[in-house]
């Protein structure tokens, strides 16, 4: 047998090393388009956890209203604005538009939750505002800030 020739069981196991590897492959980079998918709608999903709440928790009181919510979910002493509409409405927003700043062409219902630190309380103000998010391929990922509708005379 010469160097260059290669007994058939010997043959067969590189076939059979090379099919393994080749899946091997295939699988990593499934896995890995996965995961960089599963991270954007982590964010999303984070920031639907931290700003969304639709229908409105009730509660006796907008101070009650944020206070409840807040420590509910792990974002009590900060500011934060919920807002209570439909994920899909929300979702929307970034339909159709780059990646960045954007601000909604409709209004949504929302609650303004103010921190005072000097009372260690939150008022709640609930308010009808078109809002502004950060949009990550084509879902919001942080909101900005909420603004008030034009109105036209």
């Amino acid at each position: 047998m010469t160097l260059l020739q290669v007994d058939p069981d010997t043959a067969m196991a590189l076939k059979g090393s090379y099919s393994a590897l080749l899946l091997s492959l295939v699988l990593m980079g499934a896995w890995l388009a996965l995961a960089s998918g599963q991270q954007q709608t982590s964010t999303n999903d984070q920031f639907l956890r931290r700003h969304w709440d639709n229908p409105k928790t009730q509660a006796t009181s907008n101070t009650a209203y944020c206070r409840l919510l807040t420590r509910c979910r792990g974002i009590s002493r900060r500011n934060n604005t919920f807002i209570h509409d439909s994920i899909t409405a929300i979702n929307s927003i970034c339909t159709g538009n780059r990646d960045g700043p954007v601000t909604s062409r409709r209004t949504f219902k929302i609650t303004v939750c103010k921190f005072n630190p000097n009372t260690g309380t939150a008022t709640g103000t609930p308010l009808v505002h078109r809002i502004v998010v950060i949009c990550k391929k084509k879902l919001p990922v942080r909101f900005v800030t909420s603004v008030r509708p034009k109105i036209w005379a």
